[in-house]
């Protein structure tokens, strides 16, 4: 990723705003979820906060995945809040789940997870239960624990709708959602990404239509454009962003 884009990215509306949830997330020592859909830039905010932030701000980053079961999520905790175990132990999770709310009592340190929409519900409910006993602990009345981001797509709230996870949606004090891209962003991000291939005004409208906001398909989109362009003067044009369609599987549907 090149400086211009890496600079679009910190200002974009999505990394404000997910700046802006971490920030309150962190200070009001809360549960918060930020969902976005695929391609949005979820994960570019995140990064841009860990840049802006990261370094004044400790924290334990986990990124999941559909392995991250409830086991993962302990030991990069106990590796995040630098909990001494004996080497080649095996692990006591009952005990290190208690060791890891006495540290977060302590110290009660960001804990930042992304693609949190794969977790399953044992583990919600794992991290709702050190979030409650850390509050507990903390003698907060389950006010404040220790501050819990979680970021993922919209399955994420989804899965939070769930009844069995109806005390872990009631301790979701922040709620935010990150905006696709506007047509101005559009113009600023293709201009940063490939400056060798001017876009008509025109075609990024088309642009903007097509992947609904989603720089996911912006990219997808524009990589076809730019060969094709390639034949054509090097300039994109409406009629070279309308023949990427065919090349192009599971578009969203346009507005």
């Amino acid at each position: 990723m090149n400086t211009d884009t890496e600079r679009f990215y910190l200002h974009s509306r999505s990394a404000v705003i997910a700046i802006q949830s971490i920030d309150r997330i962190i200070e009001e020592q809360i549960i918060g979820m930020v969902v976005a859909r695929p391609g949005i830039g979820k994960t570019q905010a995140l990064k841009a906060w860990r840049r802006k932030r990261g370094a004044s701000c400790p924290h334990v980053w986990i990124e999941a995945d559909v392995l991250t079961s409830p086991r993962p999520i302990l030991t990069a905790l106990v590796q995040g809040l630098a909990i001494g175990r004996t080497a080649g132990a095996a692990m006591n999770m009952y005990r290190t789940k208690q060791q890891v709310c006495e540290e977060l009592a302590r110290n009660p340190i960001a804990v930042l997870i992304d693609e949190a929409d794969l977790l399953t519900v044992r583990t919600f409910e794992l991290l709702r239960s050190i979030w409650d006993r850390v509050s507990d602990l903390r003698d907060k009345d389950g006010e404040a624990g220790f501050p819990l981001a979680l970021f993922g797509t919209p399955q994420l709230r989804n899965m939070l709708d769930r009844e069995d996870l109806e005390r872990l949606r009631r301790r979701t004090f922040h709620k935010a959602e990150l905006p696709g891209a506007n047509l101005a962003e559009l113009r600023q991000y293709v201009r940063a990404k490939w400056p060798e291939y001017p876009v008509d005004e025109d075609a990024a409208e088309r642009i903007l239509r097509i992947s609904q906001g989603s720089f996911g398909w912006v990219n997808d989109v524009m990589k076809i454009a730019v060969r094709l362009a390639a034949k054509d003067g090097k300039r994109v044009t409406a009629a070279i962003v309308e023949a990427t369609k065919k090349h192009l599987i599971g578009l969203p549907e346009e507005d």
